[in-house]
């Protein structure tokens, strides 16, 4: 039986709290991206959740191809630096077209693709079949393959909590805790599957504002402390209430400078040093923080 076209990935209810359940399996939640391998007749498709086409890009997924024909996995693509996942360097991945520039990036920076899932083998559904069966299946298919860039999202069941703490403490993304006897459900976010982020917040200078046409705040620029020095690390508007923005707007007001007194690209409204703020964000990146959220106003000296 053929494979579907393609199958929308289930998807996990977020957190706030970890917790501990001997009918769940904890696992690591993988700062990549969302991929689905199709394997037919020796030809490979992968997919991400919004049927991109990533098979070019990533060419040293192609051992896939030897798995019996009718496969699909569920996973998540992982480029690490430094030892950890980075999200940009993921993207900086998938965004390569080019033959040449794809062949240099898969030197300098190869992905591993973490399986967490076998949706079909050999063309029959496992939809339908518990996690913990499902995974039984996938952890010996792969283990046939022993490719260096396959990996199987190992986990554990039961300490939730400790197991939280310890990606929290290798600042990883996060963990999911999947229900053992639960069937894959396409497309459908429930608490089947339950995700739990580690966040970092840290004390933010203030530099500046941006407004929107009418001249209200619509999020702040901000620069916290690396290595002794001030850096620029971009905007930050979630968490943002429409009364902190009107204080917010009327404390930047009362400081405006024509220059913004940290090195800064933004193009925004300046303010006189003395105004702080926490901003908690998922990554550290090149270009600034990863989902940054504004968390609370430090100081108004």
């Amino acid at each position: 039986m053929p494979l579907p076209d393609f199958v929308a990935p289930m998807l996990a209810t977020l957190v706030d709290e970890p917790f501990d359940s001997e009918r769940h399996l904890f696992e690591i939640k993988w700062d990549g991206i969302r991929a689905l391998a199709f394997v037919e007749d020796g030809r490979l498709r992968v997919l991400t959740r919004n049927r991109q086409v990533l098979t070019p890009s990533f060419p040293e997924l192609e051992p896939l191809a030897r798995l019996p024909s009718g496969t699909l996995l569920d996973g998540e693509l992982v480029v690490l630096e430094d030892g950890r996942p980075s999200f940009s360097r993921a993207l900086e991945r998938m965004q390569g077209k080019a033959r040449l520039r794809v062949e240099a990036l898969a030197r300098t920076l190869p992905a591993q693709y973490v399986v967490f899932d076998l949706l079909y083998l050999s063309g029959a559904a496992l939809l339908a079949r518990p996690l913990q069966e499902r995974r039984a299946r996938l952890a010996e298919l792969l283990a046939g393959l022993g490719e260096p860039h396959l990996a199987f999202s190992d986990g554990t069941v039961g300490p939730g909590r400790a197991f939280f703490e310890q990606a929290r403490a290798r600042a990883l993304e996060g963990i999911v805790a999947k229900e053992l006897d639960g069937a894959y459900l396409p497309g459908k976010r429930t608490r089947s599957w339950i995700k739990v982020k580690t966040t970092r917040t840290v004390p933010c200078a203030i530099l500046g504002w941006i407004a929107d046409e009418r001249g209200d705040l619509t999020s702040l620029v901000v620069a916290l402390e690396e290595h002794g020095t001030l850096v620029s690390v971009g905007r930050v508007g979630s968490g943002l209430t429409d009364a902190l923005r009107t204080r917010l707007r009327e404390l930047c007001r009362a400081r405006a400078r024509s220059e913004p007194f940290v090195p800064c690209a933004e193009e925004g409204r300046w303010v006189e040093p003395g105004l702080y703020c926490t901003v908690s964000f998922l990554e550290r990146t090149r270009n600034g923080l990863r989902a940054p959220v504004f968390v609370e106003l430090l100081e108004e000296g």
